[in-house]
């Protein structure tokens, strides 16, 4: 096994393009991977056209706008999770076998990242624009319509990137209903929308991709300017600060579920 771990950035690369086809492949044929990721953004959307007030921007409904605003970044990270969670555990075996042939963790993690990412990315796209059918956003510039989309997709690629990271830790996917519920119970709470936090746990946003996430659609909107009584310093930050901080917490999750199985396979080498 020594000569795998002198392999060439060509080689590697040659294993990150095998991998990312059989995935898309995997996806494309299985109807069971296939339809929950076709009807998790369509579902999502429905929901959100059932509850959510039309004119809430325009109106400068503060309540309403958060819920929106809530809503749309909370089913992002829902949906980037629930793609991810099982994807390195259920494959636990598989991947034994092809770490002693030789496979490269580090291609393997990233067709895995690569591939729930562009998924996520069309699902935010359907949620996004589709709300935009019967939701007046009213962003202060048109630039704002660009800033969210990509809010609601980092928001998702930065949960996917979380996710394989649990499901690297974990040998058998049962196991992560706790830790799963634990995170979307964390960006419902700490998204600092629709609860108001203090003290200790005011810090807990800061590492809560749904907190920035929400902070883009507040900046977009101009929320802090419409009532003397409702301000989130987070709605004051410059858009690719929140964009920024959620694409440093994607690419520490990745490279955090690259170390985990480097580790849990080193004895391979």
């Amino acid at each position: 096994m020594r000569r795998f771990k002198r392999r060439s950035a060509r080689m590697n690369l040659m294993h990150f393009r095998v991998l990312t086809r059989r995935y898309f492949k995997q996806i494309f044929t299985s109807a069971g991977l296939f339809l929950p990721m076709l009807l998790q953004a369509p579902v999502m959307l429905l929901i959100l056209f059932i509850v959510s007030q039309k004119d809430a921007f325009s109106a400068h409904d503060v309540t309403q706008a958060n819920v929106i605003a809530f809503m749309v970044i909370v089913m992002s990270a829902l949906m980037g999770i629930l793609n991810s969670y099982r994807e390195i555990c259920k494959e636990r075996e598989i991947l034994s076998r092809e770490v002693f042939g030789g496979l490269d963790i580090t291609a393997y993690v990233f067709s895995k990242f690569f591939v729930l990412s562009v998924v996520g990315i069309v699902q935010c796209a359907i949620l996004f624009f589709g709300s935009m059918l019967f939701i007046d956003y009213s962003f202060l510039h048109l630039s704002g319509y660009a800033f969210c989309f990509a809010a609601a997709a980092l928001v998702n690629i930065s949960l996917t990137a979380i996710g394989l990271f649990v499901s690297a830790l974990l040998k058998k996917s049962e196991s992560a209903i706790l830790p799963v519920l634990v995170l979307i119970i964390m960006q419902v709470v700490f998204s600092d929308c629709l609860i108001s936090l203090g003290g200790g746990a005011d810090v807990f946003k800061y590492i809560t991709p749904a907190a920035w996430g929400v902070a883009v659609f507040g900046h977009a909107s101009g929320i802090n300017g419409w009532s003397e009584w409702f301000q989130k310093s987070m709605y004051d930050y410059n858009p690719f600060i929140p964009l920024a901080a959620l694409a440093v917490i994607a690419a520490v999750f990745v490279f955090l579920t690259v170390a985990r199985l480097k580790r849990a396979y080193r004895q391979k080498d």
